[in-house]
Formats: C-alpha cells, structure tokens, sequence
C-alpha cells in the first residue's frame, strides 16, 4: 500500500484555510502539521484533522516527519519560510506572488534547483478548462493578427469582503495589482508571450500613506509589439470585473468572470464558447499534481520560474509607477 503524503501547513488565514480543505480530502493525503502565530486558531484547525498544531514553523520542520509543505502566509514571509522549508529537504507549494520583491524570488528560484525539490506557486486559473479554450482560441489563427489586448479589473470594494487581512489593503504587500495582478499575468505570459517592458501609473489615497492603490491605469509590450492595456478601479458602484479581451484582425477572444472564455468572429457579439474538459476545482487540481509529483510521477504545476516572471512584471509596474516612464521588465 502507497504511503500517505504528509503534508504541513504554515499560515491559516482565508486562503491557507481554502487550500486545506482540498488537502483533507484527497485520499492519498494525511494532514500532519498546521502552523500559525495565532495558537488558537492553530489548535482549532488541527482538533479535526488529529494534526499536529504549531506556531514556530522551524520547529514543526525539525520536529514533524513531512513531505510537503504549503506555505500560505503574507509575501513579505515568503522567503525566509521558504528557505527553511528547502532547507529542511521538504517539498513546497508557495502562495503567489512568489515574493515581496524580484530578488527574493530570484534566491528561492536557486534554492529550489539546487535542493532538486518539488516546488509549485498557487495560481488557481492554471490547467482551467476555460483558460485552457481561451488559450486554443488565441492561438488557432481564428483571430487573424493580433492589434491589441485589455485587462480590466473593477472591485466594488477593496480588500474584499472575505479578505480579513490588514495586509491585503496595505501597500507594502497588497492591492489588486500584487494580489490579483499574477494570476493574470500568468494568463498573458502564457498565452501572448513575454512582457518586455510596461509603463504604469498608480493612484494612492492622498490622506493614508501606508494604503493600497484605489486605481491604476498601464501597458504592457509584450516581446512580439503587442499591446495590453491595464486599467484597476476599486471602490466604485459597480460589480466585481476580471476580464481579459484580445483583439485580431478577423476576431476577438476573451475571458470574463476571470476564466469564463468569449469569442466573435467579425463584428459580431461575443458569446460564451463551450468548455470540452470537464471543470474540477482548482484545488482538487492542484493537490493530485502535487500528489503526482511528489510520488515521482508527472503533475501539471506552476514552478518557481514563472513565480520569477510574473515577480519581474510586478517589479517593473511598481518602478515604472514612481518614476513616471516605460520601465524594461527584467528577464528570467
């Protein structure tokens, strides 16, 4: 009999709870260690799993036989943690975005190689069904030569009612742009190509130094001239928008409701496009892969590379916000 995959899990907070639940129910998956500042909250979660409740991540890593280690805290924790769970030899799945800034992502790139662990970011809308047909309709010539393309973010408010953090709202680590931005980005860097520079710009709250962005308006070049334009608008009177919409010379292609894909040839409406796959949760998804991977078989992750791309888009955007001009995008 195949041996459960132990897994620990540092930091509970809304997302690390989300993935937990597809942890605890898969199979082939024991819930050893959870892990968080907050002693309650550890001790709560861990009663029904019979796990092992922690706050000092070091110790759970020296103290609990693990095999994989999802680690769910802020960005700015991202690295340190990180370190020590490749240090430990553990495998690891990293929240997005990979890292507070380009070098830290860079460093736990190298960690991971050199270690030779199985490592993968959450980025839910990866391997979706929906992603996947918006993808073929890009990529299929349908749409003639592409002109341009438009990512457009509306939240009706922000941090968004299930978004408990402080940190979600604050600019050091969150807003729509860093907490959003890389599953998108992940979309275009995959399905359009490379994004070689961008131009940004960002507006603050001019009575709260330390907020998010309320808005931002940019573009991004991708290495083949075509443009993609980003406009984030938060706390107006309108509902939840993720779109993204390219258009070519013969047609147009999109996504809505973040992985819902569009399509029309000519000028003619654009109307929903069948699904083939059958849809699964994207925690359901993740978790078998991670399962695959670290049982030595094949699994459909995004690893730390493109965690480092989407790092030097985000790096790029808030450079370029700053200094008011295109700033290139560093490439991996």
């Amino acid at each position: 009999m195949t041996s459960s995959v132990r897994v620990g899990v540092i930091g509970l907070g809304a997302i690390g709870q989300s993935l937990l639940k597809a942890f605890t129910t898969h199979p082939d998956v024991q819930v050893a260690a959870v892990c968080d500042l907050d002693a309650s909250l550890a001790e709560t979660t861990a009663r029904p799993l019979t796990a092992l409740a922690w706050t000092d991540h070091r110790q759970m890593l020296d103290e609990v036989e693990l095999d994989l280690v999802y680690v769910a805290v802020p960005p700015r924790h991202h690295h340190d943690i990180a370190l020590d769970v490749i240090t430990a030899g553990r495998h690891l799945l990293c929240e997005k975005p990979l890292a507070l800034t380009l070098s830290e992502a860079q460093d736990m790139q190298r960690a991971v190689q050199a270690a030779g662990v199985v490592h993968a970011l959450n980025l839910p809308l990866h391997a979706d069904p929906g992603i996947e047909t918006f993808h073929r309709l890009v990529e299929d010539g349908r749409l003639g030569t592409l002109r341009r393309a438009e990512l457009t973010l509306v939240f009706p408010q922000w941090p968004r009612g299930w978004q408990h953090n402080p940190w979600i709202g604050g600019r050091e680590q969150g807003g729509p742009i860093r907490e959003v931005g890389p599953h998108l980005l992940h979309v275009i860097l995959t399905t359009l190509g490379p994004i070689t520079r961008v131009w940004a710009h960002t507006e603050y709250p001019a009575d709260d130094a330390v907020a998010c962005e309320t808005a931002a308006l940019g573009t991004l070049e991708l290495a083949s001239g075509l443009l993609v334009v980003v406009s984030c608008l938060t706390n107006v009177p309108r509902p939840e928008q993720v779109s993204l919409t390219v258009y070519g010379s013969s047609g147009t292609a999109g996504l809505v409701n973040w992985a819902v894909p569009v399509a029309a040839v000519g000028q003619a409406p654009l109307e929903p496009v069948p699904v083939e796959r059958t849809q699964v949760p994207a925690g359901a998804r993740l978790v078998q892969a991670l399962v695959s991977r670290v049982r030595g078989g094949p699994g459909n992750l995004v690893d730390f590379s493109m965690g480092v791309r989407i790092q030097a888009v985000l790096q790029a955007w808030e450079r370029s916000s700053t200094i008011g001009t295109w700033v290139d995008v560093v490439q991996a």
